[in-house]
């Protein structure tokens, strides 16, 4: 960022004004009669840009490979896909491994927007063709939190009626979980960047901040959903019946219902119902800590996924007061 100091100068009776920097009217190719845009923002500056007319440039990143492993590339496009570029370019410095190839597609599939619109024996090319104005980061936070509660409830629901095909559609859910946590975080750093975009999404980087950290705790909670499901399939495989199923799906249905009034008191920035998570999630927390200690099963397996399953259900009760502390800290910050 380059900052430039300029003094207001007085025009007339009551007019007041301020020069332009150089090298910003260069970069811009504006000349004198042209129109800027001047916007105050609802943080206190003034956001000065080009006529709206002028057409918007697209971000490009390219990422040059050689004998790069898959797990490295893909590090590599994740990174840039958060960092909000609107086209990426893989170029190998000779011919496209197929592996590698094959790499970049899957990375495609993983996340939401880029789509594979150009190939040749040594590039590949990525063009994100998503609206941040259609898919919004609270949209999102909503989108997972419905899903996630969903994968918790399919979860249990499979461990009680030993359903091994209920725990496998579960545990592909949770990359649509995925797609959306990282079209949160982009969301996100698109709005550091650009005030404008996030007046037009009705946000400020406050409330980014939160659904973006809030996003990161309901990934968790479907992650614990999946391994739920594995849990499930590990019974099943081995042709044992959870027994005592009662009180452990007691504690998953006190851990959604706190979950959803961690989510609503974050959308609402309801202090009162997140305090009621918080406190509600202290004993419950307890509760699932002396169950935790009364397991008792002469079967190594349905030990290991008694044990897993309830450390799963604490986990989702945590991730959910965490979020009530986020909800009670973006209350605070809104005027009384």
């Amino acid at each position: 960022m380059r900052m430039n100091v300029r003094k207001i100068q007085k025009t007339g009776v009551s007019t007041m004004t301020i020069s332009l920097p150089k090298i910003w009217i260069s970069e811009h190719r504006l000349k004198p009669g042209d129109p800027v845009i001047v916007r105050i923002m609802n943080d206190g500056t003034l956001h000065i840009s080009p006529s709206t007319e002028r057409e918007e440039e697209s971000t490009k990143k390219i990422i040059q490979i050689d004998s790069e492993a898959k797990e490295h590339l893909t590090r590599k496009l994740v990174a840039a896909y958060l960092a909000g570029y609107d086209i990426i370019e893989v170029r190998a410095k000779d011919r496209f491994d197929l592996d590698l190839k094959r790499t970049v597609k899957d990375f495609s599939k993983m996340v939401i927007g880029p789509e594979v619109i150009e190939e040749t024996s040594n590039s590949v090319l990525l063009h994100d063709l998503s609206d941040p104005m259609e898919l919004p980061q609270q949209k999102c936070v909503r989108r997972m939190h419905l899903i996630a509660k969903s994968m918790h409830i399919d979860a249990m629901r499979s461990l009680e009626e030993s359903d091994a095909d209920l725990a496998r559609d579960v545990i592909d859910r949770d990359t649509e979980i995925d797609r959306l946590y990282w079209m949160v975080i982009k969301q996100y750093n698109l709005i550091l960047k650009d005030r404008y975009l996030a007046e037009k999404m009705n946000i400020n980087v406050y409330d980014g901040m939160d659904y973006a950290v809030s996003a990161r705790g309901i990934e968790r909670i479907g992650d614990h959903a999946e391994k739920i499901a594995r849990n499930t399939l590990l019974l099943a495989d081995s042709d044992i019946e959870m027994k005592e199923y009662l009180e452990i799906g007691n504690a998953s249905n006190a851990a959604i219902e706190i979950f959803d009034r961690a989510v609503e008191a974050l959308f609402l920035k309801n202090i009162r119902t997140a305090n009621e998570v918080i406190d509600r999630g202290n004993v419950l927390v307890e509760t699932c800590e002396r169950m935790r200690a009364r397991i008792d099963s002469s079967i190594p397996i349905e030990l290991i996924a008694k044990t897993t399953v309830i450390d799963s259900i604490t986990r989702t009760i945590m991730y959910s007061m965490d979020i009530a502390e986020i909800a009670i800290n973006g209350a605070m910050r809104s005027p009384d």
